[in-house]
């Protein structure tokens, strides 16, 4: 019985772990990443967010990111749709 509870608990800290590894876009190999998420709120709101990550080197020889996101927002009806852009460098 306490064999089995070290081995969850073990479980639990090993995914904990990984997944605050990557807490920085830096965190990732140079190159370029895109998600692209959709969803349907309570509302009726379709929001679909897509994120763009370029990381890559830069001139100083550090690891640098650029995380673009854009979110659209589409609640029913016409001509309300809306999108937003933030850009964020790390």
């Amino acid at each position: 019985m306490k064999k089995s509870a070290f081995i969850v608990g073990a479980a639990v800290v090993t995914l904990a772990l990984g997944a605050c590894h990557a807490n920085s876009p830096t965190d990732l190999p140079p190159g370029e990443y895109s998600k692209t998420t959709e969803m349907r709120d309570a509302d009726g709101t379709n929001v679909k967010q897509t994120t763009d990550t370029n990381v890559y080197y830069g001139s100083d020889g550090e690891k640098k990111a650029v995380k673009t996101t854009e979110t659209t927002r589409d609640p029913e009806g016409l001509f309300n749709k809306s999108t937003t852009t933030k850009t964020k460098t790390y």
